[in-house]
């Protein structure tokens, strides 16, 4: 997993694969990881049209920046305060997600176009571009990987060529959403530490990722906080404070004659807040924020960190689980156009 920063969403993504043995590309998709949705091609001609054709969803920095890119005169240290982060989660109510193809794993051998040639088609692509070589192309591929045509390239004689290509198709599309979220990330630090570069919660978050088996996540409040899925699409929340969160929190609930108990929870970081609308942190009635607070844990990093891993719905939650495809669902409906 990739680990200097967290993307601000991921989801499980399309591999397109290109080559024109048709032999090639049945055997190897038996032994592919069944959890990777992906899409054959004999032709690269017509896999370039698909690429051209298919709607990929505006960059997540056009989506949360595009108000502030077009206005030269906003000065940087806004653009934390008016980043439009519910932008990124409600991608989640998008049955189109997981089409988005992310990942190329071409031939370099092929009739035509071969697969440097391609790869040198999609130069301003975000798509991560794996090529498949003979032992003879290895110095073409070399060259191609320092030019920046591929981003990688495997020898297709490997005998252990299948585990490397799900591998680094896994990497790949780390790579991709991260790519997507740089300007974001970087946007959020300005101000404060971001716990999105810092390595002790990327260790937790890595931690939380694999032992709940989450497969889609989305940033939801530039603390950090994320809304996570798994392949069924059971929803959970990750909410992360830090300490200057946290005594802006108390400040406020000091001047709202809050009680006593809500003050003493929030200065001591034994619960935190989590608003999912921010009507709620304005209009919030002070007597009822326990329904806003969760049993914290800290965490050092670069700063102090408070979370709460929450597994069931918390009930200010704007989420419509009935309005989100699952994962596991989109691959059921594949498997069912496959076999008519």
């Amino acid at each position: 997993m990739i680990k200097n920063y967290i993307s601000t969403c991921y989801f499980p993504s399309t591999v397109m694969f290109i080559d024109d043995s048709r032999d090639f590309l049945l055997n190897f998709t038996l032994q592919l990881d069944p959890n990777i949705a992906y899409k054959l091609y004999h032709s690269p001609y017509d896999a370039l049209e698909a690429i051209h054709a298919a709607h990929q969803p505006e960059y997540l920095d056009h989506r949360c920046l595009t108000e502030y890119l077009d206005t030269s005169s906003c000065p940087v240290n806004n653009y934390t305060i008016n980043l439009d982060l519910a932008s990124i989660h409600w991608e989640v109510y998008n049955p189109q997600r997981f089409s988005e193809v992310s990942v190329v794993c071409i031939d370099y051998a092929m009739p035509g176009m071969n697969g440097l040639d391609f790869c040198k088609k999609m130069a301003n692509s975000p798509i991560k571009r794996i090529l498949l070589t003979g032992k003879a192309d290895e110095k073409l591929a070399v060259q191609a990987f320092n030019e920046g045509i591929i981003d990688i390239y495997l020898q297709k004689q490997d005998p252990d060529v299948t585990n490397r290509i799900n591998e680094a198709i896994k990497n790949m599309q780390q790579r991709y959403f991260q790519s997507m979220s740089d300007i974001i990330v970087r946007m959020l630090s300005i101000n404060s530490p971001s716990c999105l570069q810092d390595a002790n919660f990327i260790e937790l978050f890595n931690k939380i990722i694999t032992e709940n088996h989450i497969v889609e996540y989305y940033l939801t409040e530039s603390s950090g906080s994320y809304l996570m899925l798994d392949i069924d699409g059971n929803l959970s929340f990750l909410i992360v404070k830090n300490r200057q969160d946290l005594k802006l929190y108390y400040e406020m609930a000091l001047d709202n004659k809050a009680p006593q108990k809500v003050l003493d929870e929030l200065k001591s970081g034994e619960k935190i807040p989590y608003f999912w609308h921010p009507s709620d942190y304005y209009q919030n009635n002070w007597e009822n924020w326990h329904n806003y607070l969760y049993p914290a844990i800290q965490l050092n990093g670069n700063t102090d960190y408070y979370y709460a891993y929450i597994k069931d719905k918390p009930p200010n939650a704007g989420i419509q689980p009935n309005k989100i495809l699952s994962y596991n669902n989109y691959l059921e409906r594949l498997d069912e156009m496959a076999e008519e």
